[in-house]
C-alpha cells in the first residue's frame, strides 16, 4: 500500500485548534506520515522549503486568505508553486458564513475545499473548485475519561461570553440561566486551556451546555457538539436542524427549546436530578 504524506499548514504557534489536532490525528489513524508546518512566525520561503522537503501528497490549510502578517498575493503564489510540484492543496472553510471570505476564483491555488455546512456549497461556486461537506468530528477516544475535581460542576460552558453580535445571544441566555443553576464558565485561570482537556471536563461536569450560533448560515455547527458528545458528556444543545442531521435527542444529547430557560431546567432536572441513569445512558 502506498504510504501518504500529509502536511497541515496553519497557526501551530499559538492557536492549536481542533482542525490542526484533527488532521494530525486523522493522518496517523489512517497510517499516513504527517508534518505540521507553521504558516506564521517565519518567512514564506521557509514555509515553502519545509513543505517541499517533506514531499507531501496533500496539504491541508486554513488561514490562507489572511491579509497579515504575510502578503495575500505572496501566499497564493506559494500555493500555486506547491501545486506545480504535484502537491494537492485542500482548504478548510470552517467558520459560520454563507459566502466565501475570499470571493474570487481560487482554482490556481487550491484543488478542493472542505466546508462544514452543506447548504452553502452552491454559494461557493465562485471559487471554481470542488467543494465537499466535511463536518467537524470528535477526537479519537474509546473510553470516558477519569473525572477531575477542577471541572466538577453542575453545568459547564466553554468559550467566550462577549457582547458582540456573534456571542450576544448565548451570553444573554447564560446570564439568565445563572438565576436557576450554577454555570461554570471555562477556561478559568486555574484550568488553563480546556480545548484538549475535553475528556476530563466531559466526565466531571454534571452536564455541558451548547448553544447554536450562526443561525443565518443553514447547516452550520461549531465543533462543540462533536467534541463533547464524542467524549461522553451529558450534552445539552438547543434544537436546530443542523444538530438533527447528525444527532438524535435523547440518545446522543438532550435538545432544549431555544432561549427557553424553563424547558432547559425541566430537562436538566429530569436527566441529572430525577433520572440520572437516563443521563448516564446518553453519556455512554
Amino acid at each position: 500500500m502506498k504510504q501518504i504524506r500529509i502536511v497541515t499548514l496553519g497557526n501551530w504557534s499559538d492557536y492549536f485548534s481542533h482542525f490542526l489536532m484533527g488532521t494530525m490525528q486523522g493522518s496517523f489513524l489512517n497510517e499516513a506520515l504527517f508534518r505540521p508546518v507553521p504558516l506564521f512566525g517565519q518567512t514564506l520561503n521557509a514555509v515553502y522549503e519545509q513543505i517541499t522537503w517533506f514531499k507531501p501528497h496533500l496539504v491541508f490549510c486554513h488561514m490562507i486568505f489572511n491579509r497579515q502578517p504575510h502578503n495575500l498575493k505572496d501566499v497564493l503564489k506559494m500555493l500555486t508553486k506547491l501545486r506545480d510540484t504535484g502537491i494537492k492543496i485542500a482548504y478548510h472553510a470552517g467558520d459560520a458564513r454563507d459566502t466565501p471570505r475570499f470571493p474570487e476564483n481560487i482554482s490556481k491555488h487550491v484543488d478542493f475545499v472542505l466546508i462544514n455546512h452543506w447548504p452553502s456549497l452552491r454559494s461557493y461556486n465562485v471559487w471554481q473548485v470542488p467543494c465537499y461537506h466535511w463536518p467537524y468530528a470528535s477526537c479519537n477516544q474509546t473510553e470516558i475519561s477519569e473525572p477531575m475535581n477542577i471541572f466538577k460542576c453542575d453545568l459547564a460552558f466553554t468559550g467566550n461570553l462577549g457582547g458582540n453580535e456573534h456571542h450576544a445571544p448565548r451570553t444573554e441566555f447564560i446570564r439568565r440561566l445563572k438565576d436557576y443553576i450554577k454555570v461554570a464558565v471555562f477556561p478559568t485561570p486555574e484550568s488553563g486551556n480546556t480545548r484538549f482537556q475535553t475528556g476530563e471536563l466531559s466526565s466531571s461536569a454534571k452536564a455541558v451546555l451548547g448553544f447554536q450560533m450562526g443561525l443565518e448560515v443553514p447547516g452550520y455547527l461549531d465543533v462543540r457538539p462533536f467534541q463533547y458528545i464524542g467524549a461522553g458528556a451529558l450534552y445539552f444543545h438547543d434544537e436546530c436542524d443542523a444538530m438533527n442531521r447528525f444527532f438524535i435527542s435523547g440518545k446522543h444529547y438532550v435538545a432544549y427549546k431555544r432561549d427557553d430557560i424553563n424547558d432547559f431546567m425541566k430537562l436538566y432536572n429530569h436527566y441529572v436530578v430525577k433520572s440520572p441513569e437516563e443521563g448516564n445512558k446518553i453519556r455512554q
